[in-house]
């Protein structure tokens, strides 16, 4: 029997298993899901309870799998739910079908396919040859013939500032994702969000949806958010112009001239998606930093883009003075008796603001040799795993075979999903985990048993 380890149960971790048990055949096989949060199928992304925090899809592009890409949106017909192909849906009704789909197939799966969903944590992953041991907290240990990494996304760094000791203010939050933060934020404090990015729209979105009364303040170094969805027919493919450029200025300057003579410059950078990670392999590591320094925020408020109805309500907003986006870079936190000072610089000139909370909008951190986890701390330690050569994730080939940092191949872990950034850059959202999951659950199956 061969016996397959996933550690995380997000929309990754959970279509990897989906796919192992729809394409096992007759093969004897065993499947731990281990998720220490009670969210298999949703995660971090699709955990949310609020009806303001929309998928940034269209519901006929989230299907789970990449040959039924409307599957979706024909569950959410089956389902009671009256969604047009091109509405964009609340994200908690996307982490019922994810757990839904997996259900499904767990119910119908033959009797020489086993499931065990672990609400537990992995402490630690012993390699031994070709396979490891698996350790739980609780103290349970899985044999396993080989260990997928679906690890989804971490707490963000803690903001370059001169002083740290406003890490410790009550009403300092570190994750932006933090259930009860309607608790602890009072509706008449004026807020700050740190940074302008999707989770900064997200839970802003959520103070407009409990009708905060305080001024929120969005403060990032650009001061743009990402930009909004418009349906556009499809731009035809140049992907000759940059599918062998070297040159991230020259690729840039291509899709500008396609941008400013396009009817909606949304369909050229949809039309780059299926090149995409291609061409990001293609880069020299030099022009790969290029454009982390110099443009990935421009492509990432253009390329993930957000509903008409968000955006809507951030405008709203602005205009109702209710919130404010300061462009600046951040130096200083400073807790004081009732709140915060907040010191930024903006076009060489020093500004500051005070507000009564302040919550860490500013992405997930990447490196993994920062991360404050146990198991990653462990296989760090261990030369198990390590990050690459962008600390955008993990090191790992494109198919997700980690590679060791001793420069080998891991015969026993893979990984998927935002794992792979630096690999792929393209590789956090449904269309690009759909595609892996399938095609890592093949690569697992078609290898000999033990």
């Amino acid at each position: 029997m061969k016996r397959i380890t996933i550690i995380g149960g997000g929309a990754s971790g959970t279509l990897l298993a989906v796919n192992l048990i729809k394409h096992a055949g007759e093969e004897s096989l065993e499947i731990n899901l281990v998720e220490k949060h009670r969210t298999i199928g949703r995660g971090v992304a699709y955990s949310t309870v609020e009806e303001i925090h929309l998928l940034n899809v269209p519901a006929a592009k989230m299907g789970a799998f990449p040959d039924d890409i409307e599957h979706f949106h024909k569950w959410l017909a089956s389902s009671g739910h009256d969604y047009a192909p091109g509405d964009f849906v609340p994200r908690k009704i996307y982490g019922e079908y994810l757990r839904e789909v997996l259900n499904e197939v767990v119910s119908n799966r033959p009797g020489h396919i086993s499931i065990n969903l672990l609400d537990d944590e992995v402490i630690d992953v012993d390699i031994a040859g070709d396979s490891a041991l698996v350790l739980l907290k609780s103290g349970e240990v899985l044999p396993s013939h080989r260990v997928v990494l679906a690890f989804g996304n971490f707490l963000p760094p803690v903001p370059q500032t001169e002083t740290r000791e406003f890490i410790a203010a009550p009403k300092y939050f570190q994750n932006a994702w933090d259930n009860t933060l309607s608790e602890k934020i009072s509706p008449t404090d004026n807020v700050l969000v740190i940074g302008t990015g999707l989770t900064a729209v997200d839970n802003i979105l959520s103070f407009y949806h409990r009708e905060h009364k305080g001024k929120i303040t969005a403060l990032s170094t650009h001061g743009w958010f990402p930009l909004v969805h418009q349906a556009a027919d499809p731009y035809p493919s140049f992907k000759e112009e940059v599918y062998e450029e070297k040159s991230i200025r020259r690729i840039f300057k291509s899709i500008r001239r396609h941008c400013k003579t396009a009817e909606n410059w949304r369909a050229v950078i949809d039309s780059l998606r299926p090149i995409t990670q291609d061409v990001w392999r293609s880069l020299p590591v030099e022009e790969k930093q290029k454009f982390m320094r110099k443009l990935r925020r421009i492509w990432d408020i253009s390329r993930h883009r957000i509903p008409p109805k968000c955006n809507d309500i951030l405008q709203n907003m602005q205009e109702a003075g209710s919130l404010e986006i300061r462009r600046g870079r951040l130096r200083d936190i400073r807790a004081t008796s009732d709140g915060f000072e907040v010191r930024f610089r903006a076009k060489g000139i020093d500004d500051a603001i005070t507000v009564d909370a302040v919550i860490n909008c500013t992405g997930s951190e990447t490196n993994f040799t920062k991360i404050d986890f146990p198991l990653v701390r462990r296989l760090i330690e261990k030369g198990e795993i390590g990050p690459d050569e962008l600390c955008l994730g993990l090191n790992a080939t494109p198919d997700g075979k980690i590679i060791n940092q001793r420069n080998e191949i891991s015969k026993v872990i893979s990984t998927l999903g935002t794992s792979l950034r630096g690999v792929l850059w393209e590789s956090t959202a449904m269309p690009e985990i759909r595609v892996q999951a399938r095609n890592l659950a093949l690569s697992l199956l078609a290898e000999p048993a033990q």
